[in-house]
């Protein structure tokens, strides 16, 4: 029997991805990661889906929330990346995710950005060396929405003795390929990413975002091959960097709440002990699981209303926290920031890397 049938056969209906899964929350149980799974056999039969089947289907973030919780240990995420490659297959996906595709495989971003200012973000007060074997990826929410946590980013790395270079034609890392299914298409673009940057002479690429980061690291080998460079999250190397004593920052005395990456919460540690090293201390407001901010994987283009109620649950935890909320991941700021103009709230947070930055001066 097909193992993923046979894994969605020993689901118990227990409930427990029902209670972590925020679209669940925001669509009163309509679209459960539960009902995602129980598509699978009509997919494969060839069947035909309904469109609020759908619709179910794509209304995923991915974050993994369900996977955390599953005591059947369902690979609820990877199902639902199966069942979306069925229907991409079938023309059948939503025309925006479709759209967004050959936005990152034609263009080398999700929203066709202009290629040419995607380094843009480059001033003359940051420190590179073109002939540096280590390379700063940036990814697209950075280079084309919130260029400054890529120039505080390298300020640090500068301040750390650190001197690293740009990628000339830096890429989409294709994670909204992966989630969508578009595993052909994925490989190839990781096949193309890897032999670009190995030609460069590139030894170690730091990542600012976690997506990027988790893309390259761990899905790019399965995708092509082991890259021959090291990928390193930059959070890490700050961590690193402030262990022996490269940096040394100050004591800011703050209390401010995380905005976790769902990509990379096994290390949920590190930006907790960064802000720890600068006096500030840290309210949890989700106890340390997983709270997606709505966005990834297509929901936001695909079902803005609920992407942004989603966004919402998260809103209304942190605004209000003494001295605002501390991101690391560039694609949450960037998606509460956006929710938040549309619903005339205010909330206040900034990428840890301009914190550290401002601990160091």
């Amino acid at each position: 029997m097909d193992e993923d049938l046979l894994a969605v056969d020993h689901c118990i209906d227990c409930g427990k991805c029902y209670d972590v899964c925020h679209i669940a929350k925001v669509t009163d149980n309509k679209y459960t990661p539960r009902s995602k799974i129980m598509l699978l056999q009509k997919l494969i039969d060839g069947d035909e889906l309904e469109q609020e089947e759908i619709n179910d289907v794509y209304l995923s973030t991915r974050c993994g929330a369900c996977d955390d919780v599953c005591p059947m240990n369902i690979p609820i995420t990877d199902i639902i990346q199966r069942e979306r490659e069925i229907l991409a297959k079938q023309e059948k996906e939503p025309a925006r995710t479709t759209q967004i595709c050959r936005n990152i495989f034609e263009a080398g971003s999700p929203g066709r950005k202009d290629a040419s200012v995607r380094n843009s973000w480059v001033t003359d007060e940051l420190e590179f060396e073109d002939s540096s074997d280590v390379a700063y990826m940036a990814g697209c929410w950075i280079a084309f929405a919130h260029q400054n946590i890529a120039r505080s980013t390298i300020r640090i790395l500068n301040a750390g003795g650190i001197t690293p270079r740009t990628i000339p034609d830096e890429t989409c890392c294709g994670l909204f390929l992966i989630d969508n299914g578009h595993l052909e298409e994925a490989k190839e673009h990781a096949k193309k990413y890897v032999e670009y940057i190995e030609s460069l002479g590139i030894k170690r690429v730091i990542a600012s975002c976690p997506g990027c980061y988790t893309v390259l690291k761990e899905e790019y080998p399965k995708l092509f091959r082991e890259p021959n460079f090291e990928v390193i999250y930059s959070l890490s190397l700050f961590d690193q960097l402030i262990d022996e004593g490269k940096l040394t920052p100050k004591k800011l005395n703050k209390t401010v709440s995380v905005r976790d990456a769902c990509a990379i919460m096994e290390m949920s540690d590190i930006p907790r002990k960064i802000l720890s090293s600068m006096g500030v201390e840290v309210r949890e407001i989700f106890d340390r699981k997983r709270a997606c901010c709505g966005g990834p994987a297509g929901v936001k283009p695909n079902f803005p209303e609920i992407s942004s109620k989603v966004a919402m649950l998260a809103i209304e935890h942190l605004k209000d926290t003494p001295d605002g909320t501390v991101s690391y991941c560039p694609f949450c700021y960037h998606h509460l920031e956006n929710v938040c103009h549309e619903k005339n709230e205010e909330i206040d947070m900034q990428d840890i890397s301009q914190l550290l930055l401002e601990s160091i001066l």
